[in-house]
């Protein structure tokens, strides 16, 4: 183990999307809207749009998810279709309104899923609901994604987040073009889900059950301090010794831009066109605490593992990175008290980079600890050996001298 610095990525929580479905609701027939029943990967119960996305922070979002429908009447969806049914179609939970709005009732969206304007379900084969029934089943396929955005370029900032989306007269697949914000405190949980092709009305109910993946993969960054030890455990820090961190960079090479095809059925996102290198910086407005010592503030870091800023993780396209395309930058301050000093302080500067050495690979869906171990070595003295006087020729001085 490196003495100043070293991470490791480990896999520790696997972000799986097993949150309840919603109670489906029971078709009343052909007059039926097109309502949503949706789940969430189980994650930390943060706000969006900013950190993680579940069930229950994508119902009091004002972002909602977006819809890609497809009508292609008694046919299956193929990829020569264009999106004419829905076009990134805003949904929202009515919980994440002031006050619900005023086309809104129960008996049209029995899923509390808002959406305008309302859309109904295309003709029924063997409806038992009504004494004429379609000879025929004509089918919907849904594509979603969160969340969603009307206007890209707008958050975080431009050029960040959801930077594109497939227009409504392109055949196939819908496409979000993605870019990793910079900063930590804007990361963005980016969802998909697995598409619901070729539905029609008495096969689901009248309920469209969406269940969202996590398209990125999430890194919770964790500090300690590793005094005086060579295998990276801990060790006597000093009780008068500080270790503080101004700022953390972390950098990972080719992960930062893509194109996410919201189609994938198989629970693995289908990124394309990769590119660009993610750096996401810490610093005093990102981290979960801050000390000041003589005049330093920044994150206290102990001997034992302490996470930055849980709930501010980056998150990055999912890859395997070849070694050296990893790796971490540290600025930190290792400040000791001394009462026989100018000042009272003994206070020495830290800027260190270690680069991985390793393939290392990043899943979505998948949250990965990684453990930055800031070394500080003590000034120690060691006597090795107290050389004897030589023996020297005596020497006679008389004091008075006689003549």
């Amino acid at each position: 183990m490196k003495k100043l610095l070293f991470f490791a990525a480990a896999a520790v929580t696997v972000l799986a999307s097993c949150a309840k479905t919603e109670d489906t609701h029971k078709s009343t027939g052909q007059g039926d809207a097109v309502s949503f029943g949706v789940y969430a990967g189980r994650s930390a119960d943060t706000k969006a749009t900013y950190g993680d996305i579940t069930t229950a922070n994508l119902k009091t979002s004002e972002d909602g998810f977006g819809v890609f429908a497809f009508y292609t009447k008694e046919v299956d969806w193929a990829d020569t279709d264009k999106p004419n049914f829905m076009y990134n179609q805003q949904v929202r939970h009515i919980s994440s309104y002031a006050s619900a709005p005023t086309d809104y009732t129960a008996s049209k969206y029995p899923s509390e899923w808002y959406y305008t304007p309302l859309k109904y379900w295309p003709n029924g084969q063997n409806s038992t609901a009504y004494e004429a029934a379609a000879t025929s089943a004509d089918k919907l396929s849904f594509f979603a994604y969160a969340p969603h955005i009307a206007t890209v370029n707008t958050v975080p900032a431009a050029g960040q987040g959801i930077t594109a989306i497939s227009g409504n007269t392109d055949a196939g697949v819908p496409v979000i073009t993605f870019t990793v914000p910079s900063k930590a405190e804007e990361q963005i949980d980016l969802l998909w889900a697995n598409p619901v092709l070729n539905a029609t009305k008495q096969a689901l109910s009248g309920r469209v059950a969406l269940a969202f993946k996590h398209a990125l993969a999430k890194l919770n960054i964790q500090v300690r301090t590793v005094a005086d030890d060579l295998q990276g455990t801990t060790a006597n820090l000093a009780d008068e010794t500080k270790v503080i961190l101004e700022s953390l960079t972390l950098t990972a090479n080719g992960t930062k831009s893509g194109k996410l095809s919201i189609g994938s059925g198989n629970n693995v996102p289908n990124w394309s066109d990769l590119s660009g290198n993610t750096e996401v910086a810490y610093g005093t407005d990102s981290f979960s605490a801050t000390t000041t010592v003589n005049g330093k503030t920044g994150f206290n870091v102990t001997e034992t593992a302490t996470d930055l800023n849980s709930t501010k993780s980056p998150m990055i396209i999912p890859a395997a990175l070849a070694a050296g395309n990893f790796k971490i930058t540290a600025n930190y301050w290792v400040i000791t008290e001394d009462s026989a000093l100018n000042g009272g302080y003994s206070t020495i500067q830290n800027n260190i980079t270690k680069t991985s050495t390793a393939e290392m690979t990043f899943e979505a869906g998948k949250k990965y600890n990684i453990i930055v171990n800031l070394g500080i070595n003590s000034v120690d003295f060691v006597v090795s050996e107290v050389t004897e006087w030589d023996s020297q020729a005596a020497v006679d001085y008389h004091l008075p001298q006689n003549n």
